[in-house]
């Protein structure tokens, strides 16, 4: 018998899931991130500790603007599994970093570097992509603002700019498209891609 008032212990299997949901819970502690990651690296060869510090210091970085590390830690291991080295590793980081601090899609990126490792682009190649693609929507914010400024309303920020990038990357330029839009309006420009992300609220009429 338990006397009252003492706390009752707890089961082993519920104290390991108390133990495993406070790592879920805080996934950025140092001592858990710094581990994994040096594992990772040192898996794949990197194993000089100046080049590990700069990929820990990268991978920190990430989880503190806002990436869950249960997405950034597997794909962190897909790309040293493609044997980017540790500058290479570190700018794709950067990138996706620099997405999430400005509010832009950096998932996109992790699935623009997944698909060139499927066909087997070159590591620079991979790291080419990444900032492309970082510079593509990065030109799609500054259209956006810059449309907001206009009196449009963003109603979905995140998928609009996925969508002007889209044409960014065919060869519209970031002030092309605000031109034609404040001239002919989304439709009539030709973006109809961007139709209930994007609008311009019809004023009423003073009587």
């Amino acid at each position: 018998m338990i006397p009252e008032g003492r706390p009752r212990p707890i089961p082993g299997r519920l104290l390991a899931l108390v133990i495993l949901s406070g790592f879920l819970l805080f996934p950025g502690a140092p001592a858990f991130a710094e581990r994994s990651v040096d594992d990772l690296c040192r898996m794949r060869g990197i194993e000089k500790e100046n080049d590990l510090a700069r990929i820990r210091k990268a991978y920190s970085a990430a989880i503190a603007a806002g990436i869950p590390e249960v997405q950034l830690q597997p794909f962190v291991e897909d790309i040293l599994l493609h044997k980017l080295d540790c500058s290479q590793v570190v700018r794709v980081l950067e990138v996706s970093t620099e997405l999430r601090r400005k509010g832009l899609p950096y998932f996109v990126v992790f699935s623009k570097v997944r698909e060139g490792m499927v066909k087997e682009a070159s590591p620079a190649l991979v790291v080419e992509a990444a900032e492309a693609k970082l510079n593509s929507l990065s030109a799609s914010r500054d259209v956006l603002e810059s449309l907001k400024t206009m009196g449009y309303r963003v109603r979905d920020f995140q998928n609009a700019a996925l969508v002007l990038s889209s044409y960014i990357e065919k060869g519209y330029t970031g002030p092309d498209i605000v031109t034609r839009i404040g001239t002919k309006g989304i439709q009539g420009a030709g973006f109809t891609a961007l139709s209930g992300m994007v609008d311009k609220p019809v004023r009423r009429k003073e009587r």
